[in-house]
């Protein structure tokens, strides 16, 4: 109830001001989201999901969870850390498990920032970085990214002051698609004081790693301050919806500031036991991977025979860049039953990003976009 003299509801006043000040919250319009209004049947190309189905090692694994559902998981998720730890050479004592790496992005926040702190990142980039950053307090300093659309190391590294205490930055960047190659960020780990958090967001590691991504664990093991590099099984490996995320840290130290951080049973036994069999099914990884990068190839392809701009990308997303304004081409498409997404950037108006499908998928988003650039005026095109 609002007092009579415009002063601002006491309930309100619970809230400190970093907390108040945060924009509102934007409909993800997730698939359990648009089936409670009744809406079915869309082509969801907006939040980055895989097309296909996770292994069915990993069904499987959520079958026989589901039996021990009233037993509390294990703590650290111990399995999985050292199954991890197998193939990427970081120790278990260093790989924390988190549900899902938004949650891991929170905790890097949690463990470094004050109010009056400065985070540092590409821009634009994950949404989360910011949004995180800004519940602290903290200023966010936006870095433009290279020609290529990748983070630049030399922007990143020139918004550093005596006030940053997080660097973020994310290979390949969404939602550009650019990736950051070993000479960069050999650079950017250099210039990152030893003071300072680096945390390097590798959630589109599987598909860059087919495009002869740097190896960016070897990379960061040269420097001397803190680093985490975050992965995901929310993207290849289909599990988007059990939420498991993973930190792989420069040291124990810090692995261990993150574990003391979080709070226990974060990662479901579901979860833990789903994303443990989906990473031994390495056949059914490479053949997403390898049908992903195939849809990529072929809607770059048919938007470019359109006169449009298709952005380089590595990830399981291509990006477009229009002459106008993209909400239209945004509302177009969803006219016609396929969800996109635009920047979501007050620097980038122009720009759609279209996550890979199937095969139908990509022949749907051709045909629409067809009728779109021959329905519009010129300011559609490149």
């Amino acid at each position: 109830m609002t007092p009579s003299d415009g002063t601002r509801p006491a309930a309100a006043l619970w809230l400190k001001p970093a907390a108040r000040a945060l924009p509102p919250t934007r409909d993800a319009q997730t698939a359990g989201d648009l089936a409670a209004r009744g809406l079915t049947g869309l082509r969801l190309l907006h939040l980055n999901e895989s097309p296909y189905p996770p292994s069915p090692r990993a069904l499987a694994a959520i079958e026989r969870a589901g039996a021990a559902l009233h037993r509390y998981p294990a703590v650290r998720g111990q399995p999985l850390a050292t199954a991890l730890a197998a193939r990427t050479g970081i120790p278990a004592s260093r790989i924390v498990i988190g549900s899902g790496s938004g949650e891991l992005i929170l905790f890097a926040c949690i463990l470094t920032l004050l109010p009056g702190d400065q985070v540092v990142g590409p821009a634009p980039s994950f949404p989360a970085y910011a949004h995180a950053a800004r519940l602290f307090g903290a200023a966010t300093v936006r870095a433009k990214l290279d020609a290529g659309g990748a983070p630049d190391a030399r922007t990143i590294a020139a918004a550093i002051t005596n006030r940053t205490r997080l660097v973020f930055t994310c290979t390949p960047n969404p939602p550009s698609g650019g990736m950051m190659d070993a000479t960069a960020l050999a650079a950017l780990a250099a210039a990152v004081p030893e003071t300072v958090l680096l945390v390097v967001d590798e959630a589109y590691h599987e598909f860059a790693r087919r495009e002869n991504a740097p190896d960016v664990l070897a990379v960061l093991a040269q420097r001397r301050g803190p680093w985490v590099v975050l992965r995901t099984f929310s993207k290849a490996y289909g599990l988007a919806g059990l939420r498991i995320g993973y930190a792989l840290c420069g040291t124990d130290d810090v692995a261990d500031a993150f574990r003391r951080a979080m709070v226990p049973y974060n990662v479901t036994n579901v979860g833990h036991d789903a994303a443990l069999a989906a990473l031994e099914d390495e056949a059914h990884l490479a053949r997403t991977v390898e049908l992903v990068a195939g849809e990529r190839r072929r809607l770059a392809d048919g938007l470019a025979r359109l006169g449009l701009a298709p952005l380089p990308s590595v990830a399981n997303f291509l990006s477009v860049r229009l002459r106008g304004p993209a909400a239209a081409v945004v509302e177009a498409l969803r006219q016609r039953g396929i969800l996109v997404r635009d920047w979501r950037d007050p620097d980038h108006l122009n720009e759609i990003r279209i996550t890979i499908g199937t095969p139908d998928d990509t022949d749907a988003v051709i045909r629409a976009m067809t009728e779109i650039v021959s329905s519009a005026d010129s300011s559609v095109g490149a």
